[in-house]
């Protein structure tokens, strides 16, 4: 269930991407606002549903080279750590410096929310299993 609402704030941002990609068309000029989402928000998601697996699951415990999947833990921090600084604060910047608009304003806060509760979620998944610790059954 917690995966779910880490993959919330992910799907959003990845939505977003098409939609610019849409409105932008596949031109390199805007890639932080078309490549970037889509792309990253893939990684992210991948690295969370391997993350997950490799947390929830017993029989993966087990394998030495899964601890490699540990690290993909970071894809969904980076990710939505890039959601709050380019689509957040960024936003925000270009709403009151650049050019005063309050949708940008509001859109900003909006993305600065969505990246936060994605960050919060996944932080609070990672403390449950470092607080509770390995309770899987033994494998047979």
């Amino acid at each position: 269930m917690l995966a779910a609402h880490i993959a919330v704030p992910i799907i959003a941002a990845i939505l977003y991407g098409l939609y610019e990609f849409i409105a932008w068309g596949t031109s390199s000029d805007f890639y932080l606002y078309t490549y970037t989402p889509v792309l990253g928000g893939v990684a992210a998601m991948v690295g969370l549903i391997a993350y997950y697996l490799r947390v929830v699951s017993p029989t993966l415990t087990k394998i030495s080279w899964m601890n490699l999947l540990m690290l993909l833990g970071f894809l969904p921090y980076l990710f939505l750590t890039y959601v709050i600084v380019f689509f957040g604060l960024y936003a925000i910047y270009k709403g009151v410096i650049v050019s005063f608009s309050v949708w940008t304003i509001i859109a900003g806060i909006f993305w600065v929310t969505i990246g936060y509760r994605g960050i919060n979620w996944l932080y609070l998944m990672t403390e449950i299993v470092r607080l509770h610790g390995d309770t899987h059954p033994p494998v047979k």
